[in-house]
């Protein structure tokens, strides 16, 4: 992704993937930050978790709107899926 940011499926990755791997490095950069308000950072360790766990939902969508509420996530759109599901 280095060699060709706007080409990336030339590396072998589509652009989604390319675009999810931005991301996260993003939110990495952010998490580290000192100053980061508590309801950003529970967005962004939810986010997380979300993309961890393989919630049900858009984990991205439910961070934005967890963005939008100030650290709101919107369970009934993202959650744990039940066990067995």
């Amino acid at each position: 992704m280095k060699t060709h940011p706007t080409a990336p499926e030339r590396c072998g990755a589509t652009k989604v993937e390319a675009a999810e791997i931005l991301f996260a490095a993003k939110l990495s950069a952010e998490l580290a930050r000192p100053d980061l308000p508590k309801w950003k950072k529970l967005c962004l360790e939810t986010y997380v978790a979300c993309k961890e766990e393989n919630w049900k939902g858009s984990c991205y969508d439910c961070f934005r709107s967890c963005e939008g509420q100030q650290g709101e996530w919107p369970e009934d759109k993202c959650r744990p899926r039940k066990k067995g599901s």
